[in-house]
């Protein structure tokens, strides 16, 4: 029989006739154990556990008596790791108390003082005679209100498995989480690739860019490469095919993809590594567009008259589309502005013609501008251009031979695509160069505290910053001197007539 806490044994025999725990659905609570872990019921049932749970106190003879053979089925059903989950709560007794009872015992499940709330549990649980056994569903439920009297540890298995739960081996699961990756299709540029999680696995991210990218990328961030990847990645908890566009041909890449189980703990990291081809390219559709100089721009006109046609795709007030802007109209100049193997010109689709002047102001652009009045968001749609900016080299057979030149991080990226391509650097010839600027001579460059501009009959200077806006204007005669004092460390440009000229501030 059970022993009485608190009760008469008059009182408690009739209780013995009745169930000890009168609830049916569980009560929620959140507890320490005595070795300083916290439980939290609803989130185990919700994990899909059903939950054992023994009400007792430690000098109780008939909890001192079914303790050991709970222990035992503990066992059986694989130590909290499956199907079931136990835990104990003890009425009245101090965390000294129940840490003697646990090692007395050998109980590894949770055990609850009633200093830490065991008290507060049972009485929310209107537990009034110990040991009481009940178990949990995960819908909430509680399906055994008492089970009693315990035998053995049979007696325990027996009821657990009438409601489908299993026995399991103690062993621990090793996690071993993993995302394969597979390719699917390589192109010039684009590569397709699908990412299978196994079941471990309970979420993964993935990414891909070229060696160089990934070390600068995570360099910047602080990051190794599972926290860069979880970070930046894009994610997923199920397999995914994703095509990744708008690559460079014949350039070796690195596609990465790292697996975390259900905790986020993140695990190896897995890697393939793909080279797009050099391909015979897409072919591009031919597109019509006014410049902002009232100019009608067709695309297979300058192709069928021999000339490839690179085309920057920029975003009007964007500092990622302003930063190339230096290296993009000196390759113009290298290539011989727009008069021998090369044409260039530019996109916007966001700004217009007024907008668009200020740009090719700011920046000394000679070759065609066409706005989104000229119909460049009509262009960049149909090509379609999904990141900005996107610098896109087309041959003369109408085949696109690079996509997008992006990230530029000087000339030397456009002069050898161009250079690949079999195209060859030329002198710009008189009078077809407004961004000649041997008439000018800017001094000191870099400049500190003053810069020195020398010409012939200046007449109106202007200064502007890297984002295309005027912060000086002067009129000087054969040669000016203009303090930089107050400017910031950066890009200028100085403006003279129709000549352009860049200089850098350092302090």
């Amino acid at each position: 029989m059970k022993k009485i806490f608190t009760f008469i044994f008059a009182i408690s025999l009739s209780f013995n006739m009745m169930a000890q725990c009168p609830l049916t659905t569980a009560v929620d609570f959140t507890a320490t154990d005595v070795h300083g872990t916290e439980v939290h019921l609803f989130d185990i049932l919700n994990n899909g556990q059903y939950v054992l749970i023994d009400f007792f106190f430690t000098t109780c003879g008939p909890c001192q008596q079914a303790t050991p053979k709970i222990v035992e089925s503990y066992s059986a059903f694989g130590c909290n790791m499956h199907d079931v989950f136990y835990m104990e709560i003890a009425t009245g007794d101090s965390q000294t108390a129940c840490l003697n009872w646990v090692s007395t015992y050998g109980v590894e499940y949770p055990t609850i003082s009633g200093q830490e709330g065991g008290t507060t549990i049972c009485s929310t649980y209107q537990i009034g005679q110990y040991p009481t056994v009940i178990l949990i569903a995960p819908d909430h439920s509680i399906v055994i209100n008492d089970l009693w009297p315990i035998n053995n540890a049979q007696t325990v298995i027996s009821a657990l498995e009438g409601y489908g739960i299993q026995q399991y081996d103690c062993t621990p699961v090793t996690a071993d989480p993993e995302v394969a990756i597979t390719v699917d299709q390589i192109l010039e540029t684009e590569v397709t690739a699908t990412f299978t999680p196994n079941e471990e696995c309970a979420s993964f991210y993935y990414m891909m860019a070229t060696e160089d990218e990934f070390n600068q990328w995570m360099a910047a961030a602080g990051l190794e490469l599972p926290e860069y990847l979880q970070t930046y990645g894009l994610p997923s908890d199920y397999e995914i095919s994703h095509t990744f566009t708008e690559l460079i041909p014949n350039t070796e890449y690195l596609i990465c993809a790292v697996p975390a189980d259900s905790d986020g703990n993140l695990y190896e990291v897995a890697q393939e590594t793909v080279v797009t081809t050099t391909g015979g390219g897409e072919i591009i559709a031919d597109f019509t567009g006014t410049d902002i100089d009232g100019n009608e721009i067709n695309l297979y006109e300058i192709l069928d008259n021999g000339q490839a046609v690179l085309i920057n795709f920029f975003l009007n007030d964007d500092p990622y589309s302003q930063a190339p802007m230096e290296y993009i109209t000196e390759a113009y100049r290298l290539f011989g502005c727009n008069q021998n193997d090369v044409f260039f010109m530019e996109i916007c689709p966001n700004a217009n013609n007024e907008a668009c002047a200020a740009w090719a102001e700011a920046y000394g652009v000679e070759y065609p501008t066409i706005s989104r009045a000229g119909g460049g968001n009509d262009i960049a749609q149909a090509i379609p251009v999904g990141l900005y900016p996107a610098v896109m080299i087309i041959r003369p057979d109408h085949t696109i031979a690079v996509r997008d030149l992006y990230p530029l991080d000087g000339t030397e990226r456009i002069v050898n695509a161009l250079e690949a391509e079999g195209y060859e650097q030329h002198e710009c010839e008189d009078g077809a160069d407004e961004f000649d600027v041997k008439d000018i001579v800017l001094y000191p460059n870099p400049a500190n505290d003053f810069l020195r501009i020398s010409g012939e009959n200046l007449g109106n200077i202007s200064v502007f910053n890297a984002l295309g806006q005027m912060i000086d204007e002067f009129v000087g005669g054969d040669e000016m001197i203009i303090s930089t004092a107050k400017y910031e460390n950066g890009v200028y440009f100085v403006k003279v007539g129709n000549k352009t000229q860049r200089f850098v501030v350092t302090h």
